[in-house]
């Protein structure tokens, strides 16, 4: 299983994202959405723990890719892989360098086709 976490600003951003990519691939189980857009209290806003904290429920799946759309999104998202202390876990984990929305949808398609994070991230090449 491969784990998509998306990290804006917006919680709408991010819920309506993972309510999209939900609704047009395949629910075979093979890959797992996570929203952590926006703060815990609804403001605009990141949040590195909550962040980590999904990375840590993914911890038994294959691979955990992080899409994150600017700024401090990418600067949370790095400050949530420096947390983590398990190298095991770090290793799977990876800040995707696409634009949110479509590297998230075709890495969600790639992986029901090939969990190998090489292949997603090559055919992310391509948007």
């Amino acid at each position: 299983m491969i784990s998509i976490i998306l990290v804006s600003h917006s919680k709408k951003i991010t819920d309506g994202l993972k309510e999209m990519i939900e609704e047009m691939v395949d629910s075979t189980g093979d890959v797992k959405i996570y929203s952590a857009g926006g703060t815990e209290d609804g403001r605009l806003g990141t949040d590195s723990v909550a962040i980590y904290n999904i990375i840590e429920q993914s911890k038994d799946h294959k691979n955990i890719l992080v899409f994150a759309d600017i700024g401090s999104a990418i600067l949370s998202t790095e400050t949530a892989i420096d947390l983590i202390e398990d190298e095991q876990l770090r290793k799977k984990v990876t800040l995707v360098d696409a634009p949110l929305v479509e590297g998230a949808f075709v890495a969600s398609i790639q992986a029901m086709v090939d969990e190998d994070v090489e292949g997603i991230l090559a055919e992310l090449q391509n948007i």
